[in-house]
């Protein structure tokens, strides 16, 4: 390929696919997005069809090529996927969904969390231990646990599991295939081996053997047969099939290259892989991660597949950052941009006012899918900006906890936080976090940062080396303030005090309530 070779690079997420077109300085030449729709069927259940994950990547990719000028199309040489991680699909044997994709996000399996979460396995090693998750609401691995339990059926018939990047793998070149740094937030895989786990696999309920061939380059063969072949991240999946080159305004097809997790493509992106430096995605979710060479687990942190051959990515996680934001927004009747400048006028500390921000149960360090939101310290001169304000602070505490939990288990220093997401972009957001924590923090670049690191992997399969992202160069340095850190630290040992003292009180919480015992008839009272 010639250096002035193009590539695609999709991200297909939560809320939407968005494809880019880039050079290989970085460049973006075209973009495209279509978005995805979630259905909450239940309290705690998150499903999309997965067929729309099929016709958005279509949609967006095919907008931005149609942007490109015919020269410049004739210059794509290749395509890369990176996507929303643990959600997966069941299939059947022709590759149609059984049922609807079930989400990263969803809570439904916290009796299996509590059940399997724990137990060991037959090798003597925990779930954590083999597949680096702690037991939490986030892999797949409980999730097929449920269907295994409450639809049974749907999971006999099942021919197999997909994580997005194996289905759109499946739809754009007819073979299931996914990179190793996508399967393993699944939670099936041996990720010290980078090879499915059969005791993994058994836990999950998909024991029943489904024998069929599974040829194919780099490829490597689950237990039962129903899972995608293994693929190194930047490797080969296929050449696309010429009537999806087509669909996608493509002039001919071209090669498919294996990307991995959105969360460890944006670290990609962000130049992860510099001591001290770990990137930061403050969107819905709050999500920070750091690269190691040395496989190691931890209830500090997750461990992933790294962003290159022969590292991992150890991720902490709150899933309710820019959520409960958003809701406190909504709770006081505004929008998050009034909310914000109120906000601002209001002390570091909030007068007072800590908020627990466990919207959605709670990851580390403590993974509790039982733990809710709390705000503690109320009094009759907090006003709606005091709880907008503590709601940003809580999280950044939660964010500190993380940290410091992570340090003491590695034994490695976080000097730098390279930030992105739409919390990133707000300044007293991005002010809190650093003074709270005490790191600059790096805010970087606007702009589809996963899909940049697909696209780096892309090129990288081209032959085409690029140099420090945009994201970063782009950016700007946030450092902590003397004043907001005093406050902080003041602050610090009484939020840390706050899910210790409330954690029996979730469990109750989360117990229902029990029918009172019958009561004896009343004594028939004579004339």
């Amino acid at each position: 390929m010639t250096a002035g070779s193009l590539v695609v690079a999709v991200d297909c997420s939560t809320t939407a696919a968005k494809a880019v077109v880039t050079d290989a300085a970085g460049a973006v030449l075209a973009s495209g997005a279509s978005r995805l729709t979630t259905s909450t069927p239940r309290a705690g259940f998150h499903e999309q069809d997965a067929e729309t994950w099929f016709t958005a990547t279509v949609a967006a990719v095919r907008d931005a090529v149609g942007a490109l000028a015919r020269e410049d199309r004739d210059r794509v040489a290749a395509m890369a996927v990176t996507h929303q991680r643990e959600s997966f699909v069941l299939l059947d044997d022709d590759g149609a969904p059984l049922r609807p994709a079930i989400l990263w996000v969803d809570s439904r399996a916290s009796e299996q969390i509590a059940r399997v979460g724990s137990r060991p396995l037959p090798d003597g090693r925990s779930v954590q231990a083999t597949s680096g998750k702690p037991p939490d609401t986030t892999p797949a691995i409980y999730k097929l646990a449920w269907l295994a339990d409450h639809e049974p059926d749907v999971v006999a018939r099942s021919a197999h599991v997909a994580d997005v990047q194996a289905y759109l793998a499946l739809r754009l070149t007819g073979r299931l295939a996914t990179s190793t740094a996508s399967a393993d937030t699944l939670g099936l895989l041996d990720l010290s081996r980078l090879e499915w786990s059969e005791a993994l696999v058994e836990v999950a309920g998909l024991s029943e053997r489904r024998d069929r061939s599974r040829s194919g380059p780099d490829s490597v063969t689950d237990p039962y047969g129903r899972l995608p072949q293994l693929v190194p991240g930047g490797g080969l999946i296929g050449e696309l099939l010429p009537d999806v080159a087509s669909l996608l305004a493509l002039p001919r097809a071209i090669p498919l290259v294996a990307g991995i997790g959105d969360g460890q493509s944006a670290g990609l992106a962000l130049g992860v892989e510099e001591p001290g430096v770990a990137y930061l995605n403050l969107g819905t979710s709050m999500v920070c991660g750091v690269e190691t060479t040395s496989y190691q687990v931890s209830p500090a942190f997750r461990t992933l597949a790294g962003t290159r051959p022969g590292t991992y990515v150890l991720e902490t996680v709150l899933n309710a950052a820019a959520y409960v934001a958003d809701w406190a927004a909504r709770f006081a009747g505004s929008d998050v941009g009034a909310m914000e400048a109120a906000a601002a006028t209001v002390p570091p500390g909030a007068e007072g006012l800590l908020v627990l921000p466990y919207w959605n149960a709670a990851q580390t360090p403590h993974w509790d899918p039982l733990a809710r939101g709390a705000v503690v310290g109320w009094h009759g001169r907090h006003t709606p900006a005091h709880l907008y304000r503590a709601v940003l602070e809580g999280v950044a505490f939660e964010l500190r906890l993380q940290l410091e939990a992570l340090e003491d288990a590695t034994g490695t220093a976080v000097r730098q936080l390279r930030a992105v997401g739409g919390g990133a972009r707000s300044v007293l957001w991005a002010q809190v976090v650093a003074d709270v924590t005490g790191r600059t923090v790096r805010v970087c670049s606007d702009g589809e940062v996963s899909a940049a690191g697909a696209a780096v992997q892309a090129h990288a399969f081209l032959g085409q080396k690029t140099g420090t992202s945009r994201f970063v160069t782009e950016g700007h340095d946030v450092p902590p303030a003397a004043a907001g850190m005093a406050a902080y630290d003041r602050l610090y040992p009484a939020y840390r005090t706050l899910y210790p003292a409330l954690r029996n009180t979730f469990a109750l919480l989360a117990t229902p309530p029990q029918p009172a015992p019958p009561q004896p008839a009343p004594p028939v009272v004579g004339p």
